[in-house]
């Protein structure tokens, strides 16, 4: 690269490119979010308007990846299980699931750490969501079936549109 960039306008960037080490790690990533859809049609003024961003939303939210050294690794991967809950109550994250390193057999502990806290948590404080839909792959996620069936994301994001649709009609 040197020998084509010498008398350039690029010479003072000659030099040795990367010859060092890059670092890969294999995780398991925790996403969480929350769409306040009372507030949200405060803001759009249009219950329509309102049940598309809430669905389009959550469409992004799980198909989107980190972008971050992706020509490096091609981490174009999905997530491996996808709960969304419609509450009529507050906002529940489920950070606390992780709070202690998940061992063994990554996928499977996760999972049931995740439905268990859910059930926990709503158990204890009556947070119980109004429906949830369960997008998940493979057999190591089986244990969200606890939750909700499993479905594709296609039908979750109709059947959420008309359950966050259904809502705002009467209110």
């Amino acid at each position: 690269m040197d020998d084509v960039k010498q008398d350039s306008d690029e010479e003072g960037d000659a030099g040795a490119a990367m010859i060092g080490d890059v670092e890969f790690n294999s995780a398991t990533f925790y996403r969480y979010a929350n769409v306040d859809v009372d507030r949200l049609l405060d803001t759009l003024g249009d219950a329509n308007a309102t049940t598309q961003a809430v669905t389009a939303f959550v469409d992004a939210f799980a198909t989107t990846v980190p972008n971050g050294k992706i020509n490096t690794f091609a981490h174009n991967t999905l997530p491996d299980l996808v709960v969304v809950n419609l509450r009529d109550t507050q906002a529940v994250n489920l950070v606390g699931a992780f709070e202690r390193p998940i061992a063994g057999d990554i996928m499977t502990n996760a999972t049931k750490a995740l439905v268990e806290r859910e059930q926990e948590i709503d158990a204890s404080y009556g947070t119980t969501p109004v429906r949830t839909w369960v997008v998940r792959v493979g057999k190591d996620t089986e244990a969200a079936d606890q939750l909700a069936a499993r479905q594709p994301l296609r039908d979750v994001l109709t059947e959420l549109g008309d359950a966050v649709a259904a809502r705002l009609v009467r209110e």
